[in-house]
């Protein structure tokens, strides 16, 4: 008997917090994710016949066994690797479940250490929906909606480069600067080039998406900044991320602890970000 075999034909890392796992979009548009990277985050290390992770979702996610059952051939990833599908629209209601269960005092105790693990993955799609997650990692959203990227387009970036004003203040430049143990100085001589990693990858990372800032290198000339080309709105969301990372920036005691605060707040989610600025704004 032959088995079949369904294909994805669009692959990602989604980001639940500080946790990772591999997602993908079948060709016939279901989202999902890799069965043994996603059992992993909740405990289980097994083979792909999963008996025990089946188990656990019968007690936690006792609908979620019809969905998988339909489910059980191996899909193709476009690196060519097989693997086990889990489909999306299940996750939440395990990871509320455990919490609901420790919360209560029901939990076994041999679950009690997914706990923390089930809190991240509530946390983020709290913040953003499942698919749209799925869908961003995977790209599938600019496949679902070929316009999406020209209406980024539109609303972020400007159709010539303004003219130069200053959008990083010196006291962003003196906080990351601090982590490093060097004096800022002003900009009569060019930052490091780590400065400009971090601003890539903090500042203007976690608000434009890879593709836009394809787009302005695309277009901005040798000497030109990617803040020239955004439009107010696209200004908007750079100005209040250079704020954000600089409070984080002069809060850290070492790069190290800057740039995991970072992750925390930027690939957890608006809750995780909501929290650390008051804790800033405390300490201030």
């Amino acid at each position: 008997m032959n088995t079949t075999i369904l294909t994805a034909s669009h692959y990602g890392v989604v980001r639940f917090g500080d946790l990772q796992c591999e997602a993908v979009v079948l060709k016939g548009g279901e989202r999902g994710y890799v069965r043994r990277q996603l059992s992993k985050l909740l405990g289980f290390h097994e083979t792909h016949k999963g008996g025990r992770f089946a188990r656990f979702l019968a007690d936690f996610a006792p609908n979620s066994l019809s969905a998988l059952e339909k489910t059980r051939e191996p899909i193709l990833l476009p690196s060519g690797r097989q693997a086990q599908f889990f489909p999306a629209g299940i996750i939440a209601d395990v990871a509320s479940a455990v919490v609901s269960a420790a919360i209560n005092g029901t939990l076994h105790k041999a679950r009690q250490g997914i706990v923390p693990n089930c809190m991240k993955i509530m946390r983020a799609l709290a913040t953003t929906g499942e698919v749209a997650l799925i869908d961003e990692a995977t790209g599938y959203q600019y496949h679902r909606a070929p316009d999406a990227l020209q209406e980024l387009i539109s609303k972020l970036l400007r159709q010539s480069c303004s003219s130069w004003e200053r959008r990083f203040h010196p006291d962003y430049y003196r906080a990351i600067y601090r982590l490093f143990g060097w004096k800022y100085q002003g900009h009569d001589q060019n930052p490091p080039h780590v400065v400009g990693q971090i601003t890539q990858r903090w500042v203007y990372g976690p608000v434009l998406p890879a593709t836009l800032i394809d787009e302005i290198r695309a277009r901005k000339g040798i000497s030109q900044k990617h803040h020239q080309w955004l439009s107010d709105q696209g200004l908007a969301r750079l100005e209040t991320q250079i704020h954000a990372v600089t409070a984080i920036a002069r809060s850290s005691t070492c790069y190290r602890d800057f740039d995991r605060r970072c992750e925390a707040a930027f690939a957890g989610g608006s809750l995780q970000l909501a929290l650390l600025a008051e804790d800033f704004e405390a300490g201030a």
